[in-house]
């Protein structure tokens, strides 16, 4: 079941993170956050942008998000979007339903366009994306610094 976030969704939502943040490239925090810090991460988000969660029996397996693409007025009808799923919920259409759920909730907001950021490799969610209707807009080459190597991001962008 896709739901809006709820505050006591925001402990398995970390623990998810922070499976990306200690074994992955898909973000770019290099050091698990605490309940404070996710919090704070998460806060800006909640009071002004959609947040999903998908539940399966009692447990929180994925969660989307938007966030603010820049903070300049003349950017307020765009978005950046992620997103983040259990390992064991992936390639079973958990993250498709979810992106689904927020890219319609925003459609409903007025948005014009979504950006989302891909750090590269990551074939599935190049994918998904281009299953939802992204296009690549840029790639930017060696930009991040993570486990002992240079990371690619490339952006995706949705015009709503």
């Amino acid at each position: 079941m896709i739901r809006q976030f709820t505050p006591s969704d925001l402990n398995p939502m970390r623990e998810i993170y922070n499976h990306y943040v200690e074994n992955t490239l898909v973000t770019f925090d290099e050091v698990a956050l605490n309940e404070q810090e996710f919090a704070d991460k998460l806060n800006p988000v909640i009071h002004k942008y959609p947040c999903f969660v998908y539940e399966k029996e009692g447990q929180v397996l994925g969660f989307s998000y938007a966030t603010e693409w820049k903070e300049n007025p003349a950017y307020r009808f765009t978005v950046s979007t992620a997103i983040y799923l259990d390992p064991e919920a992936i390639d079973k259409g958990t993250g498709t339903a979810l992106y689904k759920k927020l890219i319609e909730e925003l459609r409903e907001m007025n948005t014009h366009s979504i950006v989302a950021g891909i750090l590269m490799p990551n074939e599935k969610s190049t994918r998904m994306h281009e299953r939802l209707g992204f296009s690549k807009v840029a790639h930017l080459s060696q930009i991040g610094y993570k486990f002992n190597k240079w990371i690619d991001v490339s952006y995706w962008q949705m015009i709503l």
